[in-house]
């Protein structure tokens, strides 16, 4: 709507012709309107200066256009980096520092944090039913297998569970993570965490010398209701073997305590002891330590040996910058530094040595900044001038992350001091500097000066990303960039796929999806909006919809029917719950909702059929038809449709074993809610025909077929 108004519609020329010939109307004294009289001049310079207000009045920037749609709930997408869940094939534990880097093509892929990955793996695994009976199914370790199963069974009962056995003993209080893949089959709407939906609850645990204990479980899967990530960490207590097994073993299982599923689950894949890597190249990183008198760096950075130190002396203090130790001075801000066997880099600051000490236990006391070479020429980013919506480019960096972008500001106090601080993004204290990463562009947009002019700015923390690229297919090999300390057969690869990346939205890219979403009802006012909005209900399985609106009564009546695995399935206490829910958030306040379980009316066929005597298996095909025509719940026919008398006896007519169709009489098993219209059947809005029972007399004109 701002675009439909013109604010800038007058030039230079129209507007100085405006104000000379509004002067008489406030001055009888002024005559002289030539150029060379100074208030003319003063007019002039006015005239100028209205000119370029209107021009930025008029002008709907792209900041303006950003915050209009996230008042509409449609934030830019910003770059995020994909993840991905590796298996580790080394005989020996390895111990990775973070930021340890690997690649897949020209995509680089990194560790978080220090991790020593443990040598061992998921050897079997096993599906136990709740009266302990045993079954392999190993074969879910192979992905190249395609193959999947129920593992709790096709009717899931609490007290199933599945059980792995490990080819090692963890370390006692190590972190681990699972990978769980299912087989897309469900057709399960995605999730909304504003309405969750619980099916079962799963207790993971693990076999110790006090038999069954249970771990701290982050389980991604909602109970595997989808693919994902299962986070466990083992008790202090050291795992033993398990004597439940076929074979005794270190063992992990999962128990069912609570299971009303809809679908059973099916799992296509189970990965254990990952390693999980982010889809990054950090050219810039930042450690904080409270204050101490050291700090410990474990990281890949420190191999480029670009150190920038610098330490709070008091609480809320700036900070200072801190220098390796000079052999000329004796007393400074200095630190020293030292090589650990294990490539930590321990940095210690002495106050009585050197007179100079981060202040104990303060919150980021110590802030160490370390840098690839490249990033060495392009650190420093230019100074803030002081104005709002200052522009601040990042050279040769695009696609930032900005979770992990972070800047540090030098100011300069009136007595000469250099100090610093670090200031992240995101920022809204006016007195502090404010500014946002554009991504893309590789630029900073200062929206506070906060810090006053004069400050200069400099790269603390920045890692790019390839955004959506980065969600690589299952099956790479990743190569390490260095090799050193890494032992002989290491070797990594992803047993899934690269999940969670995004690349930088233009707003043209954001206007478009909102175009696109406009088009999708959020609040329902007609029987359509209604049986929409019921489809997209989160984390249903569902598949056919039905409303219909009572006018009179101000009320909308909506059968619904899920997918299920068994026939004629219907609504469970969790989808009644679950969709009240999501519609009590999209409907009109005046408007009563009745939700109808589906009515299945089965269809009984009489019928009298002339096949042909040399053909075989017209039964079989005769049989086939009629499914097809009076199974609605099967075919893209739902509730309220018409069984067409003539269309069948048409199609049974035209198959190749059928002479002619001699008679043929469709009886519903059930009446109610369903009419004759004619021959044909007219179902009601909430029904769904089902073929009911065949009675076929097949005839050839020679005799019984």
């Amino acid at each position: 709507m701002l675009n439909s108004i013109n604010l800038d519609d007058k030039s230079y020329e129209d507007i100085l012709a405006e104000a000379i010939s509004q002067i008489p109307l406030y001055s009888d004294e002024w005559t002289n309107y030539n150029n060379s009289d100074p208030g003319i001049t003063m007019v002039q310079n006015l005239s100028a200066f209205s000119l370029l207000q209107q021009a930025a009045i008029n002008e709907v920037t792209e900041p303006i256009r950003r915050n209009l749609l996230r008042l509409l709930g449609f934030e830019a997408a910003q770059d995020r980096p994909a993840r991905v869940f590796a298996v580790c094939s080394a005989q020996e534990p390895v111990s990775l520092p973070a930021h340890w880097k690997c690649r897949v093509g020209e995509l680089f892929f990194e560790t978080e944090r220090p991790v020593t990955v443990q040598p061992w793996g998921v050897g079997s695994v096993y599906a136990v039913t709740p009266e302990g009976a045993c079954r392999d199914i190993t074969y879910l370790l192979g992905r190249s297998i395609p193959v999947d199963t129920a593992p709790f069974g096709t009717q899931p009962e609490a007290g199933a569970s599945l059980c792995c056995a490990l080819s090692a003993r963890p370390e006692p209080g190590s972190q681990s993570v699972f990978w769980v893949q299912l087989a897309e089959t469900a057709g399960r709407n995605p999730s909304d965490p504003r309405y969750p939906v619980r099916f079962s609850a799963l207790c993971w645990q693990a076999y110790t010398q006090s038999g069954w204990v249970s771990l701290e479980a982050e389980d991604e899967t909602d109970g595997f209701l989808w693919s994902g990530a299962v986070r466990l960490r083992f008790p202090q207590e050291p795992l033993v073997p398990c004597g439940e097994l076929p074979s005794p073993a270190f063992a992990v299982r999962c128990v069912l305590t609570e299971a009303s599923y809809d679908i059973a689950p099916r799992l296509q894949s189970i990965t254990g002891n990952l390693l999980e890597l982010v889809q990054q190249q950090t050219r810039s990183a930042c450690f904080v330590f409270p204050g101490g008198e050291e700090a410990v760096v474990r990281s890949a950075m420190t191999v480029y040996g670009n150190y920038f130190v610098c330490c709070r002396e008091e609480a809320d203090g700036p900070l200072h910058v801190y220098l390796p130790r000079s052999p000329r001075r004796r007393r400074g801000r200095f630190y020293t530094v030292e090589n650990e066997e294990d490539g930590s880099l321990v940095f210690r600051f002495d106050g009585e040595r050197f007179g100079h000490a981060p202040a104990k236990d303060v919150p980021e006391g110590i802030v160490i900044v370390c840098w690839d070479e490249e990033t060495t020429y392009h650190r420093s980013l230019g100074p803030v001038y002081g104005y709002e919506d200052q522009r601040v480019p990042i050279e040769l960096l695009e696609h930032i992350v900005p979770d992990s972008f972070s800047i540090l500001a030098e100011l300069t106090d009136r007595q000469g001091e250099v100090t610093y601080r670090i200031v992240r993004p995101g920022e809204t204290d006016p007195d502090r500097l404010c500014y946002e990463v554009l991504s893309a562009p590789g630029e900073l947009r200062i929206t506070q000066p906060g810090l006053g002019d004069g400050c200069r700015l400099f790269l603390c923390s920045c890692a790019v990303t390839a955004g959506r690229n980065g969600n690589i297919r299952e099956q790479n090999t990743f190569q390490p960039v260095l090799r050193d300390g890494l032992p002989d057969g290491f070797r990594l690869w992803n047993p899934d796929a690269g999940r969670g990346g995004e690349t930088f939205e233009t707003i043209e890219e954001v206007r478009l999806r909102f175009a696109a979403a406009m088009r999708s009802p959020t609040t329902a006012v007609t029987a359509g909006d209604y049986e929409e909005i019921v489809r997209r209900t989160p984390g249903l399985c569902i598949h056919k919809v039905k409303a219909v609106v009572d006018e009179e009564s101000n009320s909308v009546s909506i059968a619904v029917k899920p997918r299920a695995e068994t026939p004629d399935p219907m609504l469970s206490a969790v989808y009644l719950r679950q969709i009240r829910r999501w519609l009590e958030a999209h409907r009109l306040l005046s408007v009563r909702i009745h939700l109808l379980q589906p009515r299945y009316i089965k269809v009984n066929v009489n019928a009298t059929i002339y096949v042909k005597s040399y053909y075989s298996g017209a039964r079989e095909e005769i049989e086939a038809v009629l499914n097809r025509n009076l199974d609605f719940s099967a075919a893209d026919r739902g509730f309220g449709e018409t069984v067409s008398y003539h269309q069948l006896v048409r199609e049974l007519e035209q198959l190749p074993c059928v002479e002619s169709v001699y008679e043929l009489f469709l009886i519903p098993q059930a009446k109610g809610d369903m009419m004759y219209t004619g021959h044909d059947i007219q179902m009601g809005s909430h029904s769904i025909c089902r073929p009911g029972q065949y009675f076929l007399e097949l005839s050839t004109r020679t005799g019984s077929y």
